[in-house]
């Protein structure tokens, strides 16, 4: 899964992944380091024009059939085995995704009493974009627009630290993943094989347990660096 990740991409840094035209504008919010469930992150997604844009929506997906926004737990996983198939999550995976900027991700390992968090990305720095899936649910009152992260088994690389991890949309299948035509069966069979890096991954101090702490020095070493091939 994916319960917490970093997106610390600057605005143009953002609009130039995705090729967005125009000056792009400053985002309301500071980098997220911890980023974490119901707050706001940047995602690309196209508009009925089939034009690219950049919006802030909340992470953890609202259904547009919730009575209340808060009825149920923040889902802000999709596996992408079920995804097609999942009431919840079918409607937007056919017709609104999204990519999700990111920097990496945090998973944790060990026994409950001791876990170890670990922050894990791309090698080289290399800017990931997350698959992800978007929903509107409104009241007379209220608007949120929402996603959640598609998640894939991990990459046998990671694997040890945990079972899963976010599904990696490379810059190749960008236009495939947005477009609502795309067929679902290539999509599901893109996903299917998680992203296989190479990655880095290091572990971090434990402040990580803390969604308010979210500063650069979360993302410091506390112990050897591993480069995965």
């Amino acid at each position: 899964m994916c319960g917490r990740f970093t997106q610390k991409l600057s605005p143009r840094e953002v609009y130039d992944l995705y090729g967005v035209a125009g000056p792009p504008p400053s985002f309301a919010r500071e980098p997220r380091y911890n980023g974490a469930p119901t707050q706001d992150f940047a995602v690309c997604r196209v508009d009925d024009g089939g034009s690219r844009r950049i919006s802030e929506l909340r992470w953890g997906l609202v259904p547009p059939w919730w009575r209340d926004a808060g009825m149920g737990p923040p889902l802000i996983n999709a596996r992408a085995e079920t995804i097609h198939e999942k009431g919840v999550f079918a409607d937007a995976f056919r017709e609104r995704r999204c990519l999700v900027p990111a920097n990496g991700w945090f998973e944790w390992r060990g026994p409950s009493q001791a876990r170890q968090p670990f922050h894990l990305t791309l090698a080289e720095g290399r800017h990931i974009s997350f698959a992800g899936i978007w929903e509107r649910w409104e009241t007379r009152r209220e608007v949120i627009e929402s996603f959640a992260i598609v998640t894939t088994p991990a990459s046998a690389s990671l694997a040890d630290i945990h079972h899963r991890q976010p599904a990696i949309v490379d810059p190749e299948w960008f236009a495939e993943w947005l477009d609502p035509s795309s067929q679902a069966h290539e999509l599901l069979d893109r996903l299917s094989t998680p992203n296989p890096g190479p990655y880095e991954r290091w572990s971090v101090s434990a402040r990580v347990n803390s969604v308010s702490n979210d500063d650069p020095d979360i993302l410091r070493p506390v112990g050897e660096q591993l480069r995965l091939i």
